[in-house]
């Protein structure tokens, strides 16, 4: 037998065990994950939204406004359970998964922020939830609200932005540069999830592999098993994409427009957070200065000694922020 036809025999071995060995992941994950959501179930309801299940968790009671929380970027609701808890000792309060994250379904790809939006209008008004609402946006969330905002300003009665993302700070050289590093990041991410090797990496490596460092003792699992799910990588890097695709006139200062008089308070930072470049650090606290510009009725409030998740390092200052809007506009 000639040496062609050997590497011919080789090379479709190779492709055959690596065929095998990328079924065998795909099933480990596909089982993986139905464990996993029979270990822990959605502590809300599916709603249909455009065929899809989006999933949504309501607490509390009041006679003011619902308040409506928006995570940050790949972020699920399981981040703002804390949160939750305590704003609903007073109000009615609201998390959601955006499609793909948490527990609800992925939706076609790609989606832009006024997509995003649009899905939550179609999800509060499923619910009844039409207004008037607090809209609470964490981070790249900030976007969203304010898409919503723009496209619905008749259902919003106040507006919390925490540690917000802003044009002029995202759409610079290095933000732009950070935004593509995180989707290349996901896109890798995502396949290693669909194959299993994601799944493996937490089980044979679990301090290695930790995905959720930090993360308070009581939310470790569920946390994990959410982050491994396929349709969340696929959704955080599309999130990233569409910052790559928003038009150049959105990029400015101000680009996803203003919110008139709408009562806004801008909740940031007050110590440096070591996921933030020292260099970068002045143009970020400009762009919070700038998100002060959005309103004629603004608060702002520096969360002292946290980072950029402020919903675990000083959550009574969110809870507080929730609490001052809610009682002006009830």
């Amino acid at each position: 037998m000639s040496y062609w036809v050997w590497g011919a025999w080789i090379v479709a071995g190779v492709v055959a065990l690596a065929s095998l060995a990328a079924a065998l992941g795909a099933t480990y994950q596909i089982v993986g994950e139905r464990a996993d959501l029979t270990r822990y179930p959605p502590p809300g309801r599916w709603v249909d939204v455009n065929g899809r299940r989006l999933h949504l968790y309501c607490a509390g009671k009041g006679d003011g406004p619902a308040v409506v929380i928006e995570a940050g970027a790949g972020n699920d609701s399981t981040l703002w359970a804390g949160i939750v808890q305590r704003v609903s000792s007073f109000a009615k309060v609201c998390t959601y998964d955006r499609a793909g994250l948490g527990w609800s379904d992925p939706a076609p790809l790609p989606m832009t922020f006024e997509d995003r939006a649009n899905d939550l209008h179609s999800l509060l008004a499923a619910t009844d939830l039409t207004g008037p609402l607090i809209l609470v946006g964490h981070s790249y969330g900030g976007y969203i609200v304010r898409a919503f905002a723009r496209l619905r300003p008749q259902q919003v009665a106040g507006i919390v932005l925490v540690e917000a993302a802003e044009e002029g700070y995202t759409f610079d050289p290095q933000g732009l540069k950070y935004a593509a590093a995180t989707h290349a990041r996901e896109r890798r991410t995502m396949w290693a999830a669909r194959l299993g090797l994601l799944r493996l990496c937490v089980k044979l490596f679990p301090t290695y592999c930790d995905p959720v460092k930090g993360v308070p003792p009581d939310a470790r699992n569920e946390m994990t098993a959410l982050y491994l799910r396929t349709s969340r990588h696929f959704a955080a890097a599309d999130e990233m994409a569409a910052l790559e695709k928003v038009p150049q006139a959105m990029r400015n200062p101000q680009g996803f427009g203003t919110l008139r008089d709408v009562p806004l308070i801008v909740i940031s930072q007050g110590s440096r957070d070591p996921t933030t470049n020292s260099a970068t650090q002045p143009e970020r606290l400009a762009g919070q200065r700038r998100l002060l510009e959005l309103s004629s009725r603004v608060t702002h409030i520096v969360a002292e000694k946290s980072g950029h998740m402020v919903q675990f390092s000083k959550p009574q200052v969110i809870i507080e922020a929730i609490r001052r809007q809610w009682r002006e506009e009830r």
